[in-house]
């Protein structure tokens, strides 16, 4: 900038000063504000391995299946998507659907997942036909009536009372006749780091 004063008479040297001035400002707004803004990570992404999983009939009741200490280690490995691979949802395709889900069985799944200690605004998101109970850590987060495929159903922030460094998703999926699907994922809020 100061080769460009010599350059140019004073008066016009201030005045392109200015303006560049004005110009840099909005970069260097914008990139403390890129520095300071919130990052979305996902901790449990759509597809994800490492479920475990159990179809019963919907009557069934397998108390305590949502609790941390419940032990599932009978229950067989599966990826996400459960469901099957005919029906009229978008899902219902061989690309999907991961693990199959029997239509009229309920499906109960867990998986576990590490936050880090300043996560923020945990976040649940998911389709399910037709319906389903979303615990955390053994709290129910959210209950869902889908109906057919409906995507996003299931979009719940957890209350910051029920994290831990730890956690224990769990679902029960409901299906009511003709295709079953579930899918989720868990995003959470990490803040940025200031300069």
């Amino acid at each position: 900038m100061n080769r460009l004063r010599h350059l140019l008479p004073a008066g016009f040297a201030a005045g392109a000063l200015v303006a560049a001035m004005a110009l840099a400002a909005p970069a260097a707004t914008a990139a403390q504000a890129a520095s300071g803004r919130a990052n979305v990570v996902t901790a449990l992404g759509y597809n994800s391995t490492g479920w475990t999983y159990r179809q019963v009939p919907a009557t069934t009741q397998v108390p305590g299946f949502a609790e941390r200490g419940f032990d599932d280690s009978s229950w067989p490995q599966g990826q996400a998507g459960f469901g099957t691979t005919n029906g009229t949802c978008s899902w219902n395709n061989q690309t999907d659907v991961r693990t199959q889900w029997a239509v009229g069985t309920d499906i109960l799944v867990r998986h576990w997942l590490h936050l880090p200690r300043d996560a923020q605004a945990v976040r649940i998101q998911g389709t399910v036909d037709n319906d389903a109970q979303v615990y955390f850590n053994g709290h129910l987060v959210q209950s869902v009536k889908s109906g057919k495929c409906a995507a996003g159903a299931i979009d719940v922030v957890v209350p910051a009372a029920d994290l831990d460094c730890c956690n224990l998703l769990a679902v029960r999926g409901h299906d009511a006749g003709v295709a079953a699907y579930l899918n989720l994922r868990v995003t959470y809020v990490k803040p940025g780091q200031s300069r």
